[in-house]
């Protein structure tokens, strides 16, 4: 992080704190820091907090965060240490996402429940479905959220049996 960005007090402010839990700032403690106003699609753009390679994504990340939940209704932005990681359980021999772990998946990357629909090919309401738990994601639906969590750069491990060492790859 260079110190000519303008997330540069941020990015300082988040390497200070120690990464024992959450930190939760508020967007006006953000702007706070930052010495200036955050763009308005910070204010209404959940995929503006997104885990990735912006400007402001590095921001964080190189300071060793990672967005946790962008509430942007109560205007409050919560931030974990990049340390933590989530943990996929398998399911019938397969490695199986849960509903907290979807939405967990969906948030990281910013994206609505449509969004992560769209690029699953599937409805709405079958990404709510999953997240309160009324059904689970089949095999195949796994396997596409796995690849999508690495494209995104979700941390996440997973726990295998020893027949799905081989799928596993790193």
């Amino acid at each position: 992080m260079l110190p000519t960005s303008k997330y540069y007090p941020l990015f300082e402010y988040l390497e200070r704190q120690p990464d024992s839990g959450l930190i939760e700032l508020s967007l006006a403690e953000i702007e706070e820091i930052l010495g200036q106003k955050l763009p308005v699609s910070a204010q209404v753009s959940r995929a503006w907090w997104a885990n990735s390679a912006t400007t402001q994504g590095r921001a964080w990340q190189e300071a060793g965060w990672l967005i946790d939940l962008p509430d942007l209704e109560n205007k409050v932005i919560v931030f974990r240490p990049a340390r933590i990681t989530y943990r996929v359980s398998p399911i019938r021999k397969s490695v199986g996402w849960t509903g907290d772990q979807i939405k967990a998946l969906r948030e990281f990357a910013g994206w609505s429940q449509q969004e992560l629909a769209d690029r699953l090919a599937v409805r709405q309401q079958t990404i709510s479905d999953w997240e309160v738990g009324n059904h689970t994601a089949r095999r195949s639906m796994s396997k596409l959220l796995h690849m999508i969590a690495r494209e995104v750069g979700f941390p996440y491990k997973t726990d295998t049996t020893e027949d799905d060492q081989s799928e596993q790859t790193g």
